[in-house]
């Protein structure tokens, strides 16, 4: 019999408290098996503290060069900021830095100070993600491979989704599926050096809106065999979010993965439940 694995990733812990408290609620009463966390988040400190008191929750870094705070000294890394703050989406920056207006050397500098802040905290990681993917940008991902060696991570994530059935399906699918398009290109073009990674991963055609049918409908497209990270955003309500424009389905995505059904279709189909961490003991 193949085994089949499931890693839940809940990605923006720190982000808020509301995303924080929806997160634990997702790993403590559903699937979610882990997080990563923003190290300049506004909710940083809350979120490693409910990691800390849980002592279950895999955490890995949410690696940030969009929308965000930056950690490091503003006047270190000019090219990563807007007025102060990171550029607003990935989009434009990475328009700029095809252009060769982002410094690779700033870039790192940031990066390394975002682990740094993680590692200062006392949790320990397991694995390097990337906010709106960015880790993926050709040159961003050998500078987060060499990070990944020099703190001892031993996985990055390669979000690599590979397309199904049901995306065509989908009304007005067509700009979500010429984005996973350009995801995949970055990760076939990537240096993925010598970290660990899952075996497949999904999740990105449903992020931000993975409802319960849409759940369903990334699970039963399952690969039969290996690991799987399933990428997700879970959430409280919360009306006042400064990150409301991203129109995220925060909570439907943890009714979903709180939901009673969920649990038991992975129980009946053998499909284990596993962190991140387990990545690196295969």
């Amino acid at each position: 019999m193949n085994r089949r694995r499931l890693i839940v990733n809940a990605d923006d812990f720190g982000l808020s408290e509301a995303v924080n408290e929806g997160i634990v609620e997702a790993h403590q009463r559903g699937i979610a098996t882990s997080t990563s966390l923003i190290a300049s988040g506004a909710a940083f400190e809350h979120a490693v503290g409910l990691a800390k008191a849980i002592g279950t929750l895999d955490v890995g870094v949410h690696l940030t060069l969009t929308e965000e705070e930056p950690v490091s000294n503003r006047g270190d890394i000019p090219s990563l900021l807007d007025g102060g703050r990171f550029h607003p989406h990935t989009t434009s920056f990475v328009r700029r830095y095809f252009a060769g207006r982002i410094s690779l050397d700033e870039v790192e500098r940031e990066l390394d100070a975002q682990i740094a802040r993680v590692v200062a905290s006392g949790l320990r990681i397991s694995h390097l993600d990337g906010h709106q993917h960015v880790h993926m940008v050709p040159g961003i991902r050998r500078v987060a491979g060499r990070l990944a060696v020099k703190y001892g991570i031993p996985a990055i994530r390669f979000p690599r989704e590979a397309p199904k059935a049901y995306m065509l399906r989908e009304g007005g699918s067509a700009r979500r599926l010429l984005q996973l398009f350009a995801l995949n290109a970055f990760c076939a073009a990537a240096d993925i050096g010598g970290a660990k990674r899952p075996d497949h991963f999904v999740g990105f055609f449903y992020g931000g809106r993975l409802t319960k049918a849409n759940l369903m409908q990334v699970l039963e497209s399952l690969p039969s065999e290996g690991t799987c990270e399933l990428m997700c955003h879970p959430g409280r309500q919360d009306a006042g979010s400064a990150r409301a424009h991203w129109q995220y389905r925060w909570q439907d995505e943890l009714d979903a993965l709180t939901d009673p059904d969920v649990s038991e279709w992975l129980r009946s189909r053998g499909i284990e439940l596993v962190p991140y961490a387990a990545v690196a003991q295969r």
